[in-house]
């Protein structure tokens, strides 16, 4: 996600299928269980325990974070029906899914964005 800034990525199952969506929320969940960090830790500077606590979460599983259901939209969904969509769950991406269920791409906002500005919507 850092690598390429993206805020969120879906995820597949063994045979491309989604299952799921992983964002920064689920993340910063997984990362800090408590939604923050301790006070003392933030306070005093405590590194070594924050640290071994991100350490200790790097055996985490990406499943059991990931935000499933995912909701998505296919290769044929009308951009307006999906941007509508994405206004009503406040959503930034959807993942495309092709044939079988397979992600074929994520619609982001940006996306529909470039659409309007360009007249495509």
């Amino acid at each position: 996600m850092d690598l390429y800034q993206v805020s969120g990525l879906p995820v597949v199952d063994e045979t491309g299928v989604l299952v799921g969506m992983l964002t920064e929320h689920d993340v910063i969940r997984a990362l800090l269980p408590e939604g923050r960090l301790e006070a003392v830790e933030r306070r005093e500077g405590d590194t070594e325990a924050l640290v071994t606590r991100l350490h200790r979460n790097q055996e985490l599983r990406v499943g059991d974070y990931m935000t499933a259901p995912a909701i998505s939209v296919t290769e044929t969904t009308d951009l307006l029906d999906a941007a509508a969509l994405m206004l009503s769950r406040r959503l930034k991406r959807l993942p495309v899914t092709g044939e079988g269920g397979q992600v074929v791409g994520v619609l982001s906002r940006i996306d529909v964005c470039q659409a309007i500005l360009e007249g495509n919507l």
